[in-house]
């Protein structure tokens, strides 16, 4: 069966353009928000092909990510509104005007979470620290729930300076908690609250003032110092211990006062009741921004940059959910290390590397005996990704590179998905060159040398189809019931 690849052109909304034809055999999707275009590129991760180009209605998206198999959000961070994609409408090659959509919201959108167990979605906010709920209905739609209000602190709120090592946006990543509790980081103030779907009243069920955490909650901690102020928080992950309501946070390094950067760490914390409990605090030094655990639950893997150089900092998470943490190891990775996605079967650990040319791909079950190993026999290996040439680089995918000052040279992809089912490929987007691509994780000696060319079989040169693209973020619907991928899970 032939499939085509739509473009919906933004200024004739009823008129859709045929860009190719491609024999496609897959119902999988990856979208990438093209934020320099104001579009989301979607394409088919097992055939490499394109499927759709869908205008967004609001303006700059850059996070995006699946909520359920039916809808997808799309933050649009200069709209005061978030964009909903129809996900069936991609798969089955039905794109029209109305596959995506808009939600007006009181705030301009920062990112999303999704809680699968209660089907809510939470939007953080951009301009505010302000988040709304959303319930996902039918495909492509959504109904705000209610808006959850913060206070606007002292810290980045007129993007002058930049107090936060993270940006300047109001907030960090929600998180969907358990028994319908949502985690907000406010970053203007500092704060990690907790909220309730089934609450009443506006106020936080309980909050965490990470400025004046030793104070606030009589914490006995060598590494939080009378008086210390903590930076604010970037990013949490929950440990995939089913029996342990544990949290941990990247807290992402700040400038004081002084211009002097307070470095990043770890912030581990349980949920009782509906009480934040704090464990322990562990500095990992440098700026930080987003973490993962590992499939065991027994370590965390936070990224860091430092002088411009790239760390992965590797972290006991502790015996069970009251122990304390300590840094295991400290291993080289590119500049601007920074998401990091744990593989549960291949046992992997990948650190994408903003700012460089390069994934740091980890094993760390040298052994192959199914099992994390210990740190100290964890080896590392670089596959070199898609780029283009510049005048210190010759690039190795046969043109110009087109990256913009500013520009990421790696996209972020959303962790829980930038893997197939199967495991066999890691996916990514070289963002400034508009290519999206993915690493044969059986074979990654296709990817070692920097000087020779990316196997073609492995990437698709969006721009050279579209136009110069800016492909900064990613997420990927799994929807494989008897392809090659073997199942969605």
């Amino acid at each position: 069966m032939k499939r085509k690849t739509w473009i919906l052109k933004p200024l004739a909304l009823s008129v859709l353009l045929s860009l190719n034809s491609y024999a496609t055999a897959s119902d999988s999707v990856a979208y990438y928000s093209d934020n320099q275009n104001d579009r989301v590129v979607t394409f088919d991760p097992v055939e490499m092909t394109i499927k759709a180009v869908i205008p967004t209605k609001g303006t700059k998206p850059y996070p995006i990510g699946k909520a359920n198999d039916k809808t997808t959000y799309v933050s649009t961070r200069d709209s005061l509104s978030i964009d909903v994609l129809n996900n069936f409408d991609v798969i089955n090659g039905t794109v029209n005007k109305r596959t995506m959509r808009k939600i007006n919201l009181k705030h301009s959108p920062r990112s999303f979470a999704y809680g699968p167990a209660r089907g809510i979605a939470v939007v953080a906010g951009n301009s505010d620290p302000w988040a709304t709920l959303l319930k996902p209905t039918n495909s492509g739609n959504s109904a705000v729930q209610r808006l959850y209000k913060e206070p606007k602190g002292p810290y980045n709120i007129d993007g002058s300076s930049d107090e936060n090592g993270g940006g300047n946006t109001s907030s960090g990543h929600p998180l969907c908690g358990q028994d319908g509790l949502i985690i907000l980081l406010n970053r203007t103030n500092r704060t990690i609250s907790l909220f309730s779907v089934n609450q009443e009243g506006d106020a936080p069920l309980d909050t965490l003032n990470l400025a004046n955490l030793e104070a606030e909650e009589w914490i006995d901690d060598p590494d939080i110092q009378p008086g210390s102020t903590l930076s604010s928080a970037h990013h949490i992950a929950r440990s995939p211990k089913e029996r342990e309501k544990v949290y941990f946070a990247s807290l992402e390094g700040s400038f004081n006062s002084s211009g002097v950067l307070e470095p990043g760490g770890v912030l581990k914390f349980k949920i009782v009741g509906e009480e934040l409990e704090v464990v322990d605090y562990q500095p990992t030094g440098a700026a930080v921004h987003h973490l993962d655990v590992t499939s065991d639950g027994e370590y965390i893997l936070q990224g860091t940059t430092e002088d411009g150089e790239g760390k992965l900092y590797v972290v006991n998470a502790g015996a069970d959910a009251d122990s304390t943490m300590s840094v295991a190891r400290v291993i080289d990775a590119g500049k601007g290390a920074g998401h990091v996605f744990s593989s549960d079967k291949r046992k992997l650990a990948v650190v994408t590397n903003h700012a460089d040319k390069f994934l740091t791909v980890i094993d760390t079950d040298w052994d192959d005996d199914g099992n994390i190993d210990d740190p100290s026999t964890w080896t590392t290996t670089e596959a070199w990704i898609p780029r283009g040439a510049t005048s210190d680089d010759p690039g190795n995918i046969g043109r110009d590179s087109t990256r913009a000052g500013g520009q990421k040279i790696q996209a972020h992809t959303a962790s829980v998905s930038g893997i197939d089912p199967q495991e066999q490929y890691y996916y990514g987007s070289a963002a400034a060159d508009g290519i999206f691509y993915r690493v044969d994780l059986e074979n990654l000696y296709k990817y070692a040398s920097p000087d020779e060319a990316f196997p073609a079989e492995d990437m698709l040169d969006a721009e050279a189809e579209l136009g110069d693209s800016y492909l900064i973020q990613g997420d990927y619907n799994w929807n494989e019931p008897s392809g090659p991928m073997g199942g969605m899970h």
